[in-house]
């Protein structure tokens, strides 16, 4: 189950630890898988910004998905949506 996520700022609640993010197509196939630690999440106007531990920085930008959502069914999950595809982004 879904609730609508209105507010980026809970994801800062995650901090120094493992991030993963799975890209789906339209055709509801996995396309792309990245992972990896970071220090801290930034939101930003237009972005969410990851800070790896080596001090790189990992962007979503907010414009590609205009639908963000939490899932209720499993710890720290949520889902950002457009109408080609989503983003399921969750911290083990």
């Amino acid at each position: 189950m879904e609730k609508q996520l209105n507010d980026f700022s809970i994801l800062t609640n995650h901090q120094n630890r493992q991030v993963i993010l799975n890209y789906y197509g339209e055709d509801e196939m996995l396309y792309q898988r990245d992972g990896f630690h970071f220090q801290t999440i930034q939101i930003t106007k237009t972005a969410l910004v990851f800070t790896k531990k080596d001090g790189t920085n990992y962007s979503i930008e907010k414009q590609h998905y205009p639908l963000a959502y939490i899932n209720t069914d499993f710890q720290n999950y949520y889902t950002l949506k457009n109408n080609q595809g989503w983003l399921d982004i969750y911290f083990p």
